[in-house]
């Protein structure tokens, strides 16, 4: 009986033994599950902070470009539009001297050929009537 008593004592220590250790497992499964759900929260929370920051600069640049657009919008884009318009006006004016001083040159030198032309034949014509002056 005696080693009966001895098996069965040390059994229950085995038994104990295995308990503690199995409570000792539990607890540390659950503070490593403690340990993952506080890295999984800090884990959303940057992804969060990443996409704000994302959102941020995202909303920053288009106040930028909103505000040169509603400057160009204002006095200088009014200004621009008037220097256009004047700088339309001057080419309109160049063109059209352009276009008269070509009028003009081939005129002047169609004229000039028909100048010397009369002249040419007026001479001859006067060399003619000079002949017949002569005749009479």
């Amino acid at each position: 009986m005696a080693d009966t008593s001895q098996e069965l004592e040390r059994l229950q220590k085995l038994k104990s033994e295995m308990e503690s250790r199995l409570a000792a497992m539990e607890e540390e499964r659950k503070t490593v599950e403690e340990d993952v759900k506080i890295l999984r929260e800090r884990l959303a929370i940057r992804e969060l902070e990443k996409k704000m920051k994302e959102q941020k600069d995202a909303v920053a640049g288009l106040r930028i470009e909103k505000n040169e657009l509603e400057e160009k919008m204002k006095g200088p884009h009014k200004l621009s539009m008037s220097e256009a318009i004047l700088k339309v006006k001057e080419e309109i004016e160049n063109k059209k001297d352009t276009l008269e001083t070509q009028e003009e040159e081939p005129s002047r030198a169609i004229l000039r050929k028909d100048e010397r032309r009369p002249e040419s034949t007026e001479t001859s014509e006067e060399q003619e009537k000079k002949k017949k002056l002569k005749f009479f």
